[in-house]
C-alpha cells in the first residue's frame, strides 16, 4: 500500500513539475519580451512550442482521466495559469504573425475571442477531431455511399470541431470542399469505388496536416 502511495506521488509531482515550467517558460519569455529583453520574433516562437508541449500535456490528463483543476487547486497555481490563458489570449496560438495591419485588427480580435474561449477545451476538441477524421475515413471505406446519412452526420461533426479550434480555417475550406463534392458525387454508383479512394485519400492528407500543424505526430 505504501509502494502504491509512492508511487501515485512520483506521478502527481512529475504532472506538476511539467506543468509549473510550461507554465512559468510562457511567463517568463512574456516578461522578457515586455522588458525588450527578446525580440517579438523569438517570444513568438518560444510560445508556440511552449502551447504545443502544454496541449500534449493537457491530451495526457484528459486521456488518465486527471483532473487539471485539481492539479491547479493542489498547487496553489490557478493564477499563474490563469495568467498564462490571458496572454495566449492577446496572441495567435498557431499562426503568430508578427504585425497586424489595420484591416486584419478585426480578424486578429475575432481570432483571440475564439482563442479565449476554447484553449481550456482544445484537448477535448483535438480528440474529436482526430476521432472524426478517423471515423470518417472508415466509414468511407466500409460504407462508401451506402449510408450518406452517416457520412453526412461525420462531415457536420468534423465541421463543427474544427470551427472550435483557432487557426485551422484552411483545413476547414479543405473539409468543405470535400463534403460538397461528395454530396454531389455520392450518385454516381458507377465510379463510387475509385471516387472513394481518391476522397480517403485526399481526407489522410488533411488529416496529417491537421497532426502537422499541432505538432503531435511521432
Amino acid at each position: 500500500m505504501g509502494e502504491e502511495h509512492n508511487f501515485r506521488s512520483e506521478k502527481e509531482s512529475d504532472i506538476e513539475s511539467e506543468l509549473y515550467a510550461l507554465v512559468n517558460t510562457i511567463l517568463n519569455a512574456y516578461e522578457k519580451f515586455k522588458n525588450g529583453t527578446i525580440k517579438e520574433n523569438f517570444f513568438h516562437k518560444k510560445v508556440k512550442n511552449t502551447i504545443n508541449e502544454l496541449l500534449k500535456f493537457n491530451i495526457y490528463l484528459d486521456e488518465n482521466d486527471i483532473d487539471l483543476s485539481v492539479i491547479l487547486k493542489r498547487m496553489n497555481f490557478s493564477n499563474q495559469y490563469f495568467t498564462t490563458i490571458d496572454i495566449l489570449n492577446q496572441i495567435s496560438a498557431l499562426e503568430f504573425p508578427n504585425t497586424f495591419s489595420e484591416k486584419d485588427g478585426k480578424e486578429q480580435f475575432r481570432f483571440s475571442k475564439e482563442l479565449s474561449s476554447t484553449v481550456l477545451e482544445l484537448p477535448a476538441i483535438t480528440l474529436k477531431i482526430t476521432s472524426a477524421f478517423i471515423t470518417l475515413m472508415d466509414a468511407l471505406k466500409l460504407k462508401g455511399f451506402q449510408e450518406i446519412e452517416l457520412i453526412e452526420n461525420i462531415f457536420v461533426d468534423l465541421k463543427k470541431s474544427l470551427k472550435k479550434f483557432p487557426g485551422m480555417d484552411n483545413l476547414l475550406t479543405q473539409v468543405n470542399r470535400i463534403h460538397e463534392r461528395v454530396l454531389t458525387k455520392s450518385h454516381d454508383i458507377d465510379n463510387a469505388k475509385t471516387l472513394i479512394e481518391e476522397i480517403v485519400d485526399e481526407i489522410y492528407q488533411i488529416f496529417k496536416e491537421f497532426q502537422t500543424k499541432l505538432n503531435l505526430k511521432a
